[in-house]
């Protein structure tokens, strides 16, 4: 008696009594039987303990020290001695038409919380991947309401036949909010407008698409549009490369070999220079005044960037696009009439703590998810394995 009270201990199963234990090559077979109790009729709800028949269900458990453990379920089935009908008894830890425990089904809800496919789950668990398939389409998630700060981007994702996917996000709670299976501006805007609380979004985060701002000024007009401040700096970045690519095509192979290498050294932070950094630049500049004058305007953006409030940065910013586009350089020309198109919302984001760093994480676990599954095409799986990554 005390080695299976040790046993039903060790598998923490309720109400089950344990007959006999089988030790094979990698498995472990327990054989059980429920402990014998009441049951209602599913018809007419008597109470009836009378045994019709008997049968034994083979059953997969989370495995014991790597072992894979199958239960031999030894079940009955009830007859009801007033209307006749016959059913099967109730067990906790095993639901209707299923061979895995319950236990079996949040463990694999917890690795699908890992960017990990599908298969390698399957796997884990020892079962087929459409079973594992089965258990993910039971997932739904729901959207509640619209938060107060709501931010957008498209991702790469090639489902249902669309390139891009669109993601909706919650930076402030660093939560998400949906996935829409496309990006175009149908699709959000009837996405969006069903929502009843949409006064409620006071600041909207976004890259620098003039079509999203057209959107989202037409669905949140009170609301403060922000433009996230990687995309807005990295703008200068592809500049500054714009200019060197230009520059090294003019050059002799030496020359060219040498401005290739030092591609990154004119993207680095100025107070990350070393001492032969700096000797490199100043050959480089000797040679090019277009990439001296390029990178000048580059760390002159440094300094609008470390502005401190709007009025500073607003002034700052002005400064900058008029010597851009005094500088002759075409790159940076084009670069300072975006400025001033989108200059209210880029001085939003030195008004403002709100960023799409939040999000853009969530685009690099996206990524990581479509490289180990080797792409999802089928979008509706695609969206509850991300929110499931997302959320939980």
């Amino acid at each position: 008696m005390l080695y299976k009270d040790c046993i039903e201990k060790l598998l923490q199963l309720k109400d089950v009594i344990v007959t006999n234990i089988e030790c094979t090559s990698g498995q472990i077979h327990v054989y059980l039987r429920m402990e014998q109790r009441l049951h209602y009729c599913p018809a007419c709800g008597s109470i009836t303990s009378k045994v019709h028949d008997y049968r034994t269900q083979l059953v997969r458990d989370i495995s014991i020290s790597g072992y894979e453990t199958i239960l031999h379920l030894r079940k009955r089935r009830h007859v009801c001695p007033k209307c006749g009908k016959r059913f099967d008894e109730h067990i906790d830890f095993l639901s209707r038409y299923r061979q895995f425990t319950n236990r079996v089904n949040l463990q694999i809800y917890e690795q699908l919380k890992k960017c990990r496919s599908i298969k390698d789950i399957a796997e884990d668990n020892n079962m087929s991947p459409p079973t594992a398939d089965r258990i993910i389409n039971a997932i739904e998630y729901k959207t509640g309401k619209l938060p107060e700060v709501l931010a957008i981007d498209e991702f790469r994702g090639n489902a249902e036949g669309e390139k891009f996917q669109c993601i909706l996000a919650d930076p402030k709670n660093r939560r998400v909010i949906d996935i829409l299976p496309d990006r175009k501006h149908e699709t959000i805007r009837s996405y969006l407008g069903r929502f009843r609380n949409r006064r409620d979004v006071r600041y909207v985060v976004m890259d620098m698409t003039g079509g999203y701002r057209n959107l989202m000024k037409d669905l949140f007009p009170w609301a403060t549009i922000i433009v996230d401040k990687y995309h807005y700096v990295r703008q200068i970045n592809y500049a500054v490369e714009r200019v060197r690519v230009e520059e090294q095509k003019r050059l002799s192979d030496q020359w060219r070999k040498y401005f290739k290498r030092s591609k990154y050294l004119l993207l680095k932070d100025s107070d990350k220079l070393t001492r032969e950094d700096r000797i490199q630049l100043d050959n480089l500049f000797r040679i090019s005044e277009p990439l001296r004058k390029a990178y000048g305007l580059k760390q002159q953006f440094e300094y609008v960037k470390a502005s401190d409030g709007r009025k500073e940065a607003a002034a700052r910013l002005s400064k900058w696009i008029m010597d851009a586009q005094k500088s002759e350089l075409k790159e940076f020309i084009k670069v300072s009439f975006t400025y001033q198109r989108w200059s209210k919302e880029i001085l939003n984001s030195f008004e403002y703590p709100y960023t799409n760093g939040y999000i853009e994480g969530c685009n690099n676990r996206i990524k990581v998810l479509k490289r180990v599954s080797f792409g999802m095409p089928r979008f509706a799986r695609f969206r509850r394995r991300i929110m499931h990554i997302m959320i939980n």
